[in-house]
């Protein structure tokens, strides 16, 4: 398992897909989207000092872990925003863990030693 430390700070995401990138030795949309919305829902409301990301890689299956010592927050717990009838009527935000439930295999979220931790599990094929 390899890991990275970064600062709350979103242009730290170039890091972070770097990092992800060459863990897979390739890009993957769905990956990418995944860690984007996880790393700016955690950046913009969390009040965390760091950011720690584990990445394990076992063809196929991919586990990113996010951990961070912000607000405690289960994203799993969060419901599924109403689907608008159009653009217009689509709320802002919410969107982000809709996508990432849709686009993981397996979502798994737990509050311990005052650190969030929320373990994404995806098929890489």
């Amino acid at each position: 398992m390899n890991s990275i430390t970064l600062k709350p700070e979103i242009q730290e995401l170039y890091t972070l897909n770097e990092f992800i990138s060459n863990e897979l030795q390739e890009e993957n949309l769905q990956v990418n989207l995944i860690v984007e919305e996880i790393f700016a829902n955690i950046v913009n409301y969390s009040n965390t000092d760091y950011i720690t990301v584990n990445v394990e890689y076992e063809t196929p299956t991919l586990t990113v872990e996010f951990i961070d010592n912000g607000i405690e927050f289960n994203p799993l717990l969060k419901e599924s925003p109403k689907t608008p009838k159009n653009i217009e009527e689509a709320e802002i935000g919410g969107l982000g863990i809709f996508l990432t439930k849709e686009l993981a295999d397996e979502l798994e979220y737990k509050y311990e030693n005052d650190e969030n931790h929320l373990i994404i599990i995806k098929n890489v094929e």
